[in-house]
């Protein structure tokens, strides 16, 4: 331990030189305001500096990257919050109750909550990093094809929980976006699917398009004409915009419980921030003594994902140095960026270039404390916008989002669907249809998909094989048992409820 913490703090005074001190606050700022566009996120925005970077030292370069990475995170939660769009599918869970919150004109309250849990995840994130990187590295080993199908059964298992108050609804949902995930090329034997001979449908339909329509297209359309053009009103005082320790505090529950799952999610290969904030704000809800208030403007469901996006982004940092093998997009890039520099990640890395690694270690955690005060000045900027008239600012935000949209491949095309998943998420808002399992189907079931057939593959085809690692199948009991919670407990509920409205005699 001592000897980590002597290494930890040699690599936070190399971080603190003023080179790699620029690279931090300059891929730090970029990162947020990343976040914060919808139809980017930190894949696109770490791919997109990479060329960039490479010319820099190496050790600032990867902390440039870093800082874009965790930037995003934290920059993914303001139009989430603000406007319900989310700035990448792993803000998707905060949608729920933060834009909720800034519905109720608690939009400071929301932000500021966001702010401390990202650093409380960020944070907690950290030390897990520092203290066990090589040990966990090993055993995520353990965690091959099958356990991950397994992972993301369970994942899914949990619209059950994310559904509303109908199940049913929420599973019908679910199984619309596991449809929506299999447009495009197949995966195994690339053969075209459900691409209606449109050649714009062969690479499937992006994230970004369906969330911005299915939530930002949707609340537009959803809103009465005749109340378009008033006042929205100030939804936040500045110094709402500060952390509040007391509300911070009041949520430790969902923010160890968002850093415990986002972090050991994180680390798994190709699970993602998408997944670790979907099971702790399911987790979080299930824990909860008021789960009713989840879904309504709860603090705590703002905390719960927004601090288990953060603690995965330092999780998959895991798998990236000490194996070589990247937890999620953005790491695969940045996997890249260290072999561009001439790196090698491996279990031997931390003893052959031990300043390198805990230089940029030193560097998370500088970068994870300045955007605390990044965040604080430049959200009052983004956060405006809840002063302007919607009439005025759902046409700038459409604009802004269909300029978004067709940059992504430079199609009309994409335009033209995220206006329909606009007004598909209109009719549903209308039926109570919960978008939410919509968007995790699509975004999870290929990576099932993939996960089931490469097992098939090798197994000759035998099914069975799924249930030969002991890991697996308490995964699957835990999905099974989430899936029909909801509905037993319903079966349970009616007879005594009917019982009770019995005349006694």
């Amino acid at each position: 331990m001592s000897e980590t913490l002597a290494l930890l703090a040699d690599g936070v005074a190399h971080a603190a030189s003023p080179a790699i001190l620029a690279a931090i606050f300059i891929g730090a700022i970029l990162g947020l305001f990343i976040g914060a566009l919808p139809g980017l996120g930190p894949t696109a925005g770490v791919a997109i500096l990479l060329p960039i970077v490479v010319g820099f030292d190496g050790t600032a370069a990867i902390a440039a990257l870093g800082g874009v990475y965790y930037g995003s995170q934290y920059g993914g939660g303001v139009t989430a919050i603000l406007l319900g769009i989310p700035g990448d599918s792993a803000a998707t869970m905060t949608v729920i109750d933060g834009h909720a919150l800034t519905k109720k004109g608690q939009a400071g309250t929301a932000l500021g909550i966001s702010i401390a849990a990202s650093f409380a995840g960020g944070l907690i994130g950290l030390i897990f990093l520092t203290l066990f990187a090589t040990t966990i590295a090993r055993a995520a080993i353990a965690f091959g094809p099958i356990e991950m199908t397994a992972m993301m059964v369970f994942a899914l298992s949990l619209v059950s929980v994310l559904g509303g108050k109908d199940p049913v609804k929420g599973l019908l949902a679910l199984f619309v976006g596991l449809w929506v995930g299999v447009i495009g090329l197949d995966p195994i034997i690339g053969i075209p699917r459900f691409d209606f001979g449109e050649v714009h449908l062969m690479d499937g339909i992006e994230f970004s398009i369906l969330a911005v329509g299915l939530f930002g297209l949707a609340e537009m359309y959803s809103t009465p004409i005749g109340t378009a053009g008033k006042a929205s009103g100030p939804r936040f005082r500045f110094r709402e915009l500060f952390p509040d320790l007391r509300k911070t505090l009041s949520c430790w529950r969902e923010l160890l419980i968002g850093s415990v799952v986002g972090f050991v999610v994180g680390v798994l290969p190709g699970a993602g921030a998408t997944a670790a904030t979907m099971i702790a704000y399911a987790l979080a809800k299930r824990l909860s003594k008021t789960p009713e208030m989840f879904g309504q403007g709860a603090i705590q469901g703002v905390a719960a994902p927004e601090s288990a996006n953060n603690a995965a982004s330092y999780g998959s940092m895991i798998p990236m140095f000490a194996l070589g093998i990247p937890g999620s997009g953005t790491t695969a890039v940045l996997l890249g960026g260290l072999l561009m520099i001439g790196l090698q990640p491996s279990p031997m890395l931390f003893q052959t270039e031990p300043d390198f690694v805990w230089t940029i270690f030193g560097s998370f955690y500088i970068g994870n404390i300045s955007l605390v005060l990044i965040t604080i000045v430049l959200i009052p900027l983004l956060a405006s916008c809840a002063f302007v008239k919607p009439s005025y600012l759902f046409p700038s935000v459409i604009g802004i989002v269909c300029f978004a949209i067709y940059s992504i491949n430079n199609s009309m095309f994409d335009v033209v669907v995220a206006a329909v998943c606009g007004f598909i998420g209109y009719v549903m808002v209308k039926l109570k249809y919960p978008p939410v399992p919509l968007i995790l189907g699509m975004i999870l079931g290929p990576i099932l998909e993939r996960g089931i057939r490469r097992t098939l593959v090798g197994s000759d085809g035998d099914p069975m094989v799924f249930f030969q690692s002991p890991i697996a199948n308490v995964i699957f009991f835990m999905a099974v048992i989430t899936l029909f919670y909801p509905f037993i407990s319903t079966f349970w509920k009616r007879p005594g409820s009917a019982r009770d409205q019995q005349p006694s005699t």
